[in-house]
């Protein structure tokens, strides 16, 4: 079997790279005030990079995905990519992205590297070590907007890219800590420490549900802080992340009486819908 797209595609784990180049676009157009074709070669800049960094990852963790039911159909535990190619197709990733940011000057080409350097120098170590990885990891999510934000030109010193990485960062929280309790065991049977040695899973229920509800609630302040101003959108994005809050709540009170596993998915389907409807109501916001 030769490489294929599909394994292209698996390797620079294009399904997460293509949301995380979203959230630089949003940080783009937030400070261009208006949808924008030039922040679509951002958002071309930072997927690429997201994609090099996550190439990366899978060679710093080739023997630890080999032993991971969920990882083990990678192009590198199967044999499909050797490590060679490996390295050129991340290379090549990389400068895809770097070459697309050039355009927008050192400070954003910087500040997308440093996404790369905190996912792959960072937080893909101290996975290996502290069952709390999580914490660091979340930046990794903070990092794409603001870099579409000095992209567009704005300050770093402004509070309003402050307020929307803050936004994005708490919703990593949630989202690392649901795939933790959904693989756990297969992360601990690679050798990974993982939060459910220290602490029970309804302990780890109970944390995640205020992950969700501090997410939703500054979800709310996005008004206030001038992330989004159409009274309409306004409304909209009140409207749905109360009655996210309630589900929160619902479903978290349901995981003791319900297949784990079954109520897992569904929060984790749910909640990153609620981050990719946020996504599209700043969109809308600017329109």
């Amino acid at each position: 079997m030769g490489l294929s797209l599909l394994h292209i595609k698996t390797f620079g784990k294009f399904s997460i790279s293509l949301p995380v180049g979203l959230t630089a676009y949003t940080g783009y157009i937030i400070y261009d005030g208006k949808l924008s074709f030039e922040g679509l070669l951002v958002f071309v800049g930072i997927f690429f990079l997201s994609a090099g960094a996550s190439a990366i990852n899978q060679l710093q963790e080739k023997q630890f995905d080999a032993l991971m039911t969920r990882t083990a159909n990678r192009p590198l535990p199967i044999g499909i990519i050797n490590t060679s190619g490996a390295v050129v197709l991340s290379l090549l990733f990389l400068l895809a992205g770097t070459f697309a940011l050039l355009p927008f000057g050192f400070w954003a080409i910087f500040s997308g590297w440093m996404g790369v350097f905190w996912y792959n120098l960072i937080y893909t170590p101290m996975k290996r070590w502290s069952a709390f990885s999580v914490f660091p990891g979340a930046v990794v999510g903070a990092i794409p907007p603001i870099a579409g934000w000095i992209a567009a030109g704005g300050s770093i010193m402004d509070a309003r890219i402050h307020f929307l990485a803050l936004f994005f960062f708490l919703g990593q929280m949630p989202h690392f800590w649901l795939l933790v309790l959904k693989y756990g065991e297969q992360y601990r049977n690679a050798g990974f420490p993982v939060i459910t040695d220290v602490l029970s899973k309804e302990q780890i229920n109970r944390i995640n549900l205020v992950w969700f509800l501090a997410t939703f609630i500054s979800a709310m302040f996005l008004p206030f802080f001038n992330v989004i101003t159409n009274r309409p959108v306004i409304w909209i994005v009140t409207i749905s992340t109360i009655l996210m809050m309630a589900w929160s709540v619902r479903i978290t009170i349901k995981l003791k009486n319900e297949n784990q596993n079954t109520s897992l998915r569904k929060m984790f389907l749910y909640f990153n819908t609620f981050y990719l409807w946020m996504i599209i109501l700043i969109y809308a916001d600017q329109i």
